[in-house]
């Protein structure tokens, strides 16, 4: 184990033990064995560290999501509530949803932007999901839907934990499962719609469409499910998203290279679809 990942290690456990605010960088020196200079070559405080930290178990979840589709079929009921039971899961066993929760009241500015930028992402994953099993149909309910069954979620979680209820987080998971259904049907019968889903296909600004490229590619990018030639277009892709002169033509050729090579992984159909829709969008609109 490299030194970082020891500081890691050690920290998470401290964490665990003595509480976050009690746990002093000392605390993590001592335990670590590793110098003051040895810490701030990794990390410049202790909320760059949380990040770190959370960084890499999403990362996790994003794999072990992605992974799940490799088998099964993108519409698959199942095979979606499995997706929703996977962050739950790994959060459970990295023990990190405590320190998920102080993340939210740290002062630190690239920490909360990663924060409020995953809960974005969270839940236009969950609304893009929920149409990809539910249909067409409950597209326009869709966000309403992810803001109602994330929210409810994480309060029931911190319900459950100061009251000391002895409740797994699977059992609670599982009945916002059966309350989502029950949902969709009652969305289906009304037409009232709080927050409207946009789909990224219908960015309209090329800097938000070069913001959701962005986000696809890292979903995939360091996948070892693909070729080198792959990888290697998708860099390519990714690079010409940060030149002040994009050349969508080309990114257009690209991709369309892209859903040929990787006909076969039916995971990263639907991905690679939305990609080739907004990079032809924008290509229609500027060039």
């Amino acid at each position: 184990m490299g030194k970082k990942e020891k500081i890691i290690e050690v920290a998470k456990q401290l964490f665990r033990t003595k509480g976050y605010h009690d746990t002093a960088i000392q605390d993590i020196l001592e335990q670590a064995k590793v110098s003051k200079g040895t810490f701030y070559n990794y990390f410049s405080t202790k909320s760059q560290l949380i990040l770190y930290i959370i960084q890499k178990v999403d990362e996790k979840v994003d794999e072990q999501q992605n992974m799940l589709l490799l088998d099964g079929s993108l519409y698959d009921k199942q095979l979606f509530y499995s997706q929703l039971r996977v962050k739950h899961s790994v959060y459970g066993t990295e023990k990190i949803s405590e320190l998920y929760n102080i993340s939210l009241g740290e002062n630190d500015e690239e920490l909360q932007s990663y924060m409020k930028e995953s809960h974005y992402k969270e839940l236009n994953w969950l609304a893009k999901r929920l149409i990809d099993v539910y249909g067409k149909e409950i597209e326009k309910s869709a966000m309403d839907l992810s803001t109602h069954f994330i929210g409810g979620l994480g309060y029931q979680f911190r319900y459950s934990d100061q009251i000391k209820l002895n409740i797994s987080s699977s059992d609670i998971l599982d009945y916002n499962i059966l309350r989502l259904e029950n949902n969709i049907e009652i969305t289906k019968q009304t037409n009232q719609i709080l927050f409207p889903y946009k789909s990224p296909n219908s960015l309209d600004d090329q800097e938000s469409a070069i913001r959701e490229i962005r986000r696809l590619l890292d979903n995939m990018i360091n996948c070892d499910e693909f070729s080198q030639e792959e990888k290697e277009l998708m860099s390519f892709i990714f690079e010409e998203t940060q030149s002040s002169y994009i050349r969508w033509g080309v990114c257009e050729g690209a991709i369309r290279q892209l859903q040929i090579l990787s006909s076969s992984q039916l995971a990263y159909q639907q991905i690679l679809k939305e990609l080739f829709d907004i990079i032809n969008t924008q290509k229609t609109k500027y060039q």
